[in-house]
């Protein structure tokens, strides 16, 4: 179990009880780095970082109040992923990328660059061997180069729905919105390769594995498990089968092997983890 607290006055433990320094997860993810694993989470108020097993806290960067230019009222982190030997991407609600420098072991992390793109708050990051993928509250996606982490494509918005989660097959890249669509990119051109209307609700989650297979939660209490074949340039996509989980908001989803279907799904409120086999 791990309790994320917030860095009081003096860079002490907050109290527990104190409201101004509570800081809430939105979002935790185990980065695997040639280097070093970590456990990370992604905090209001801060980025705490962990030893995988979650009993050696690592660092904590606090994060800056809202600039006055920028849209996004609250403070958060949002965003987690990692690529090449030692380099940690994490997203805030000022629309930048901290990229964090890992070492093999240690407590001596500290960030290495804030890297400005967006003009609203992200709320995905991912990557694969030779791209890094960014995603916003307005829709945008912006696609980089992780070797020199300079912006290769834009994605402009679709609608006026924002992006609510994304992740990366192949050269595909898939994003889910807040209108329950999904659509998906060709990370080479930004072009559009297809969409589906996938869920009646907000979709909160989707993650792909490398089968090809999507899984995707929403606030209408289904997962639904959809299938790719082909490429970006000649996608095809199938609906494979439904899971209902009755009055339960599902807020998180990931595929627990990458070449098996057994997924995880966590709901709202509550403490408990649901493992499926699609």
């Amino acid at each position: 179990q791990v309790i994320c607290r917030a860095i009081g006055n003096n860079n002490t433990p907050a109290p527990e009880n104190d409201a101004r320094f509570i800081a809430y997860i939105v979002q935790a993810a185990y980065v695997n780095l040639p280097v070093r694993n970590l456990l990370v989470l992604a905090c209001t108020k801060s980025i705490q970082i962990y030893e995988p097993d979650g009993t050696t806290h690592l660092h904590i960067h606090m994060l800056d109040k809202t600039s006055p230019n920028r849209t996004e009222s609250s403070i958060y982190s949002r965003g987690i992923t990692g690529f090449g030997q030692n380099s940690l991407c994490v997203g805030n609600h000022q629309g930048e990328i901290l990229l964090f420098s890992i070492p093999p072991k240690g407590t001596n992390i500290f960030l290495k660059e804030t890297i400005p793109g967006h003009q609203h708050g992200i709320t995905s990051l991912v990557s694969n061997s030779e791209l890094l993928i960014s995603s916003d509250t307005n829709g945008t996606i912006l696609i980089w180069d992780n070797r020199t982490m300079l912006q290769k494509n834009v994605i402009e918005p679709m609608d006026d729905s924002g992006i609510t989660s994304t992740s990366i097959w192949k050269n595909c890249i898939a994003a889910s919105y807040a209108n329950g669509m999904i659509r998906f990119f060709d990370a080479g051109n930004a072009q559009i390769s297809g969409s589906i209307t996938a869920h009646a609700r907000c979709i909160n989650a989707i993650d792909c594995n490398e089968e090809g297979l999507v899984a995707s939660v929403s606030d209408d209490c289904y997962v639904r498990i959809w299938k790719l074949s082909g490429d970006a340039e000649n996608l095809q996509i199938s609906h494979e089968c439904n899971y209902h989980i009755e009055n339960s908001q599902l807020v998180g989803v990931k595929f627990l092997h990458l070449l098996r279907s057994d997924i995880a799904v966590s709901t709202y409120d509550s403490n408990e983890i649901i493992v499926l086999r699609a």
